[in-house]
């Protein structure tokens, strides 16, 4: 595709595409921490038309807090710029507090599949391949019932069949919510340091419509982590497919896969454990890619506001350098809290710029805050 002539711009067309869409956090003033995340969404070729369609994840109203029922919503590309919601059509109508989603075909039949990472547990929707999916989450053994945050499909073991990686978050639930506040008397939402780390899980595909848990096998059983994103990155260049998985508050992780059905975690070694002043950050949206045009995939990770983002340059010997300092990406984020992040060549130019999706976890960090904002 040609580079356009004169300004990139970029216009809202939301309204006039017909996606109405407005995610449920279920929040009603109990400051529970899930309402802080968000949710997530993917571009999926659902029914196989040459057509991008759109999946929104929702999350739902509290059992305490009972109201009108929320869905994750699916947008079918009608192919004239708009999109007709096809949510309940494609039996995607579940109430679920969806936090992320994992897009592939799994099964390989020629139609993707969706995952949703939640408030466990997890779910898997088989693609029927007539416009309609299928919850196999039950059959098919993924009902990850932890803290799910965001999930990758990868064959990690070369058997020609996609596994399955989940993020998990930290041990919360309701009846063991805490009570925090900033200014000592009003609740607040907790920071992730207030509970304990949940183990991520690996599911290896069996090729038979089920998965079989491979988290402790693999040497990825590790309580400690409190993952927020993963990125699939072959930092080693060697044709197997490592995992790079951030972490809230908790040092982040290279897994490089050992090519046995095993990971190692290199990321202190590496050099993308702590920043820079050897702290570990709140690391939320992550993606690698070869910025630099070096043939080696490097890494941009979001961090919490006063953290700014990481751009880890791989430097080719196992070893990453932060360069977000000396690429300036950093002075630009300092302030800014990160959930997602993404490389893409907005400009068409040849070269990967970097996109930072901002908000923040506090609904009234504008007046605790004055100079953090939401964008």
């Amino acid at each position: 595709m040609p580079r356009p002539s004169g300004p990139i711009e970029f216009t809202d067309v939301t309204a006039q595409a017909g996606v109405r869409f407005k995610h449920n956090s279920g929040a009603f003033g109990k400051k529970y921490m899930p309402e802080t995340m968000g949710s997530g969404g993917a571009f999926l070729d659902y029914d196989n038309d040459g057509w991008q369609d759109i999946l929104l994840i929702n999350s739902k109203n509290w059992p305490e807090h009972p109201g009108a029922k929320s869905f994750p919503a699916l947008y079918h590309n009608n192919q004239d710029g708009t999109f007709t919601n096809a949510t309940r059509a494609a039996g995607l109508a579940v109430e679920i507090y969806g936090l992320g989603c994992a897009i592939a075909d799994y099964d390989n039949d020629g139609n993707v599949d969706i995952y949703i990472t939640a408030l466990g547990p997890d779910k898997l929707f088989r693609n029927t391949g007539n416009g309609k999916f299928t919850d196999v989450t039950a059959r098919s053994g993924t009902g990850d019932p932890g803290f799910s945050t965001s999930a990758a499909w990868f064959d990690y073991d070369k058997d020609g069949k996609l596994d399955l990686f989940v993020c998990n978050y930290v041990e919360w639930s309701v009846e063991t919510d805490e009570f925090c506040a900033l200014d000592g008397k009003n609740k607040s939402y907790c920071t992730p340091a207030k509970y304990k780390g949940q183990s991520n899980t690996l599911y290896r595909n069996r090729g038979n419509g089920t998965f079989e848990n491979q988290t402790k096998r693999a040497g990825l059983l590790d309580p400690s982590g409190k993952a927020m994103g993963v990125a699939l990155i072959d930092y080693d260049n060697n044709g197997w497919m490592d995992l790079f998985v951030t972490n809230d508050t908790e040092p982040n992780r290279l897994y490089k896969n050992n090519g046995n059905g095993t990971f190692t975690d290199t990321a202190v070694e590496a050099g993308v454990a702590f920043s820079d002043a050897g702290t570990a950050r709140a690391g939320m949206g992550v993606d690698a890619a070869d910025y630099d045009g070096s043939g080696r995939q490097s890494v941009i990770v979001g961090n919490f506001s006063n953290e700014m983002m990481a751009l880890y340059r791989n430097e080719g010997n196992g070893l990453f350098t932060d360069e977000a300092t000396a690429s300036t990406v950093g002075k630009q984020s300092a302030q800014s809290l990160t959930f997602g992040s993404f490389f893409f060549d907005y400009d068409l130019d040849g070269a990967l710029d970097v996109f930072a999706t901002n908000g923040h976890v506090a609904d009234d960090i504008s007046t605790v805050q004055p100079k953090i904002k939401y964008a």
